[in-house]
Formats: C-alpha cells, structure tokens, sequence
C-alpha cells in the first residue's frame, strides 16, 4: 500500500511543515515520556511531582495510559 500527501504550497506551508517533522516530533515525546517515566519509576521527587508526572504521561500519550 502507498500513500501520498499533497500540500499546496505556499498555502499550506505549516501543515506540510507539520507532517514531514511528525516523526521527529513523535520521537521528542517519547524522550519527555521516558523522563516522566524515570521520575515515576524510582519516586524521583515530591510526591506532588510524581503524581504530576503520571498526569502528564496520561495526557501526552492516552492510548498507551487508558
């Protein structure tokens, strides 16, 4: 199967922008994820930041903390 985008440009310059990056953009929050998770993980902090942690890793990624 192929799949092909098209973008007409200059107009759509940010969403063509937006998804040539996607990859990159998937990849920084897999790297805030695996912070969020370190600081869950060992109970690096407050409790008040572990549970914002958890928080945050719900609400960036829901399909993978439901």
């Amino acid at each position: 199967m192929k799949a092909t985008l098209e973008f007409d440009l200059p107009e759509e310059r940010e969403e063509f922008d937006m998804a040539s990056h996607a990859a990159d953009y998937y990849s920084a929050l897999c790297d805030i994820d695996n912070h969020l998770r370190s600081i869950v993980k060992y109970g690096d902090g407050p409790d008040e930041v572990i549970r914002l942690a958890e928080y945050i890793r719900r609400e960036l990624m829901p399909d993978l903390y439901s």
